[in-house]
C-alpha cells in the first residue's frame, strides 16, 4: 500500500508577520492550505515564530527552530541539516520541498537531507534576484543542485522558467503559476475613493518605490491634491529612506505610508484607491497585481517579462525606471474614467483564472509522480542487484 504524501518543507526565511511577508511565503501558506484539504501532510521547518500561526493558518505542522545563531555558514547549515533529518525520519516524509526563495544555504541543507534520507528533492523558483548573484558561489550551487540532483523543479511563470533554464541549465521543470483567494475581495464592500494611486507590496528599492515617489512629484505639479498610498511592510532603514525622500520632494501632504496591515484591511485600502501603480524592477509573477485587479483597480506596471506574460491584456506598461513614463501614465488614467473602467473589467475577468486550488492539484500530481518514479527506480535497483 502506497504511503500518503508527506512533505518536509524547508521554509526558512527572514520575514515576520506584522512587519512584511514575501509573496513566495504567502504562496506556500495558500498552497499548503489547499494541499491539506487534498490529504497531504506538510511539515515545515521554519524559524520562530511560526508564520502560519501568526497569520491564522493551520495548513502545515510547524517545526520551529531558533533564528540563525551564528554567522558561520557551515555551522548554521549543519544545525539546519540535523533538524531536517530528525523531522524527515520522525514524520516519515517522502518529499523534501523548497517552497520559497531559493538561497544557497536553504538549498544545500534541503539537498543534504534529501540525499541522506533518500527522498526526492523538489524546488520552487519564483524569480532570480540580482542580489543573489553577489554571492559568488550562488549560481554554481544552484546549477549543481537544481540541474543534477533535484528530482524536478517548479516555476511560477514561463518567464521564470526561461530564466532558470538559461541560467542553470535546468531541464526537469514545470510551471504551476500562482493563485488568488477571491472570497476576501467579494466580502469587502466598495469604499470611497480616498487615494488617487496605491502601491501594494514590500516597500523596498527593488520594488521601485523611489521611482514612484519621483513620478508623484510630477503628478502633483498638474494635480496638486493627488494622494498616493504606499501599502505594505518594510524595514526601518527603508522607511527612513522613504520619509527622507518624501520630505526632500516636498510630498508630505501627498503621500501616506500605511505599514503592514491585515488581509482584510489591505483589501479595504486597495478599494479606496482609483489606480494601482507597481514600478518593480524584478518579478517572477506579480501576485499583488492579481490582488489589485481583483479589487477592481486599473493597473500601471513595469514592463517586465513575467508581468507582461500574466497581465498583458489588462494593464498599462512602463519601463521600470522611467519616472516620466509612470507620471504620464498615472495622469492619463486619472483623467480618463472610460479607460479605467475598461481596464477594471479586463483585470477582474483575467484574475478569475488564478486559483490556489488548481495550483495545489497540479503540484500534488507532481509529488505523486515523483514518489512513484523514485519508488520504481529504488525497486528496480534492488531487483537488478538480486
Amino acid at each position: 500500500m502506497n504511503q500518503p504524501e508527506r512533505i518536509l518543507a524547508f521554509f526558512l526565511h527572514s520575514f515576520e508577520y506584522g512587519k512584511y511577508v514575501g509573496g513566495a511565503e504567502r504562496r506556500f501558506l495558500e498552497v499548503s492550505s489547499c494541499l491539506k484539504k487534498l490529504g497531504v501532510k506538510t511539515f515545515a521547518l521554519e524559524y520562530k515564530p511560526s508564520l502560519a500561526e501568526k497569520w491564522g493558518y493551520s495548513s502545515y505542522h510547524s517545526i520551529e527552530i531558533n533564528r540563525r545563531f551564528t554567522n558561520h555558514a557551515v555551522l548554521e547549515a549543519a544545525r539546519t541539516i540535523l533538524h531536517g533529518i530528525k523531522a524527515c525520519i520522525r514524520n516519515k516524509c517522502n518529499i523534501v520541498y523548497v517552497p520559497n526563495r531559493v538561497t544557497s544555504g536553504n538549498l544545500i541543507s534541503a539537498y543534504t537531507v534529501s540525499l541522506l534520507c533518500r527522498k526526492p528533492l523538489v524546488i520552487v523558483f519564483h524569480h532570480l534576484m540580482q542580489r543573489d548573484y553577489n554571492d559568488k558561489y550562488y549560481p554554481k550551487i544552484i546549477k549543481l543542485l537544481a540541474h543534477k540532483h533535484a528530482e524536478t523543479c517548479i516555476a511560477v511563470s514561463q518567464a521564470t522558467a526561461n530564466e532558470v533554464k538559461k541560467t542553470f541549465n535546468v531541464e526537469r521543470l514545470i510551471i504551476t503559476t500562482n493563485g488568488i483567494n477571491l472570497d476576501i475581495f467579494r466580502n469587502v464592500k466598495s469604499q470611497p475613493k480616498i487615494y488617487d494611486a496605491v502601491f501594494f507590496g514590500r516597500i523596498s528599492e527593488e520594488k521601485g518605490v523611489f521611482t514612484l515617489l519621483q513620478a508623484w512629484k510630477t503628478v502633483i505639479t498638474q494635480t496638486p491634491s493627488a494622494q498616493l498610498l504606499l501599502l505594505g511592510g518594510t524595514t526601518e532603514h527603508v522607511k527612513e529612506a522613504c520619509t527622507k525622500t518624501i520630505n526632500k520632494l516636498e510630498l508630505g501632504r501627498n503621500v501616506t505610508i500605511s505599514g503592514f496591515v491585515s488581509d482584510r484591511e489591505a483589501v479595504r485600502l486597495l478599494k479606496s484607491s482609483r489606480t494601482f501603480v507597481f514600478p518593480s524592477k524584478e518579478e517572477g509573477f506579480g501576485l499583488v497585481i492579481a490582488e489589485a485587479m481583483a479589487a477592481g483597480l486599473p493597473c500601471i506596471l513595469s514592463n517586465l517579462p513575467a508581468l507582461k506574460e500574466n497581465f498583458h491584456s489588462a494593464a498599462v506598461f512602463v519601463e521600470p525606471t522611467d519616472v516620466e513614463g509612470f507620471a504620464q501614465a498615472i495622469l492619463t488614467l486619472l483623467s480618463n474614467p472610460k479607460k479605467c473602467r475598461e481596464l477594471k473589467k479586463r483585470g477582474q475577468r483575467l484574475v478569475k483564472r488564478f486559483s490556489w486550488e488548481a495550483v495545489a492539484k497540479k503540484e500534488l500530481e507532481l509529488f505523486k509522480s515523483v514518489i512513484k518514479s523514485t519508488r520504481y527506480e529504488a525497486e528496480h535497483k534492488i531487483v537488478t542487484r538480486q
